[in-house]
């Protein structure tokens, strides 16, 4: 074991953030050697890193083709788009943007869409409750329909009751226009038109007894009997 390893094993990895001799010590490994083999840096530069945090130093801060600034309006776009098709697959989305690393995409996500997912019963009272809102909307709309139904037969029961009663009315103002005519006409031929010779106005009067058996006739036609006086219904005059 040479002397660098063993300062790892006896003072530990550093933590924290990085310095700028770090910074410069990580760049130059991976110019002379490439990037992979992380764990040789310690090694090879002295650096008390260990190799996972020198390969996220390298990839997430010090590659020389990061993007830097706020993920733009297009690439969240895409990072939604992806995420919806390929889930919390970070390295397979940061590839579809290059100059982001997957673990800058995933705290962007998890910052600003990621959302706390609710329990199996919390997701289950949820479904219910959705489920009791549809229930009740429903109800609600065939209620509507059936109190609209009975309203529209109410008012053509209403319309059908107003036509029948224009039409009785017409025709009790008919009867009513025949029966007057009739007592004229009789009237003047009990006045025996057509002589020439004078008669007296008491002639043409009717006799007391034919006249309130028209009358009763006329007011029970009126009132809806529609029967005439016959000699039977006119005792009570």
């Amino acid at each position: 074991m040479d002397a660098i390893s063993s300062l790892m094993l006896q003072e530990g990895w550093r933590k924290g953030p990085w310095t700028a001799l770090e910074d410069r010590l990580l760049t130059e490994y991976v110019q002379q050697h490439g990037e992979g083999s992380w764990n040789s840096v310690a090694k090879l530069t002295g650096l008390r890193r260990s190799g996972k945090s020198c390969r996220l130093r390298w990839v997430n801060y010090l590659r020389p083709d990061l993007k830097r600034g706020k993920i733009t309006p297009d690439e969240e776009t895409v990072i939604l788009q992806l995420h919806a098709m390929l889930g919390n697959r970070w390295s397979a989305i940061a590839r579809c943007l290059p100059g982001r690393t997957d673990n800058e995409i995933k705290n962007y996500w998890r910052t600003h869409f990621k959302k706390a997912r609710p329990s199996r019963r919390a997701r289950a009272q949820l479904l219910h409750q959705y489920q009791l809102q549809q229930q009740e909307q429903r109800r609600q709309y065939l209620q509507s329909l059936q109190l609209l139904q009975q309203q529209q037969n109410h008012n053509q029961q209403q319309l059908q009751l107003q036509q029948n009663q224009n039409q009785q009315l017409m025709m009790t103002m008919a009867a009513v226009m025949a029966m007057m005519n009739s007592l004229q006409n009789g009237g003047a031929d009990q006045c025996c038109c057509g002589s020439p010779v004078s008669v007296p106005e008491q002639c043409c009067a009717l006799p007391d007894e034919d006249d309130a058996l028209l009358w009763d006739s006329l007011w029970r036609l009126v009132d809806g009997d529609g029967s005439y006086g016959d000699g039977s219904s006119g005792g009570d005059y």
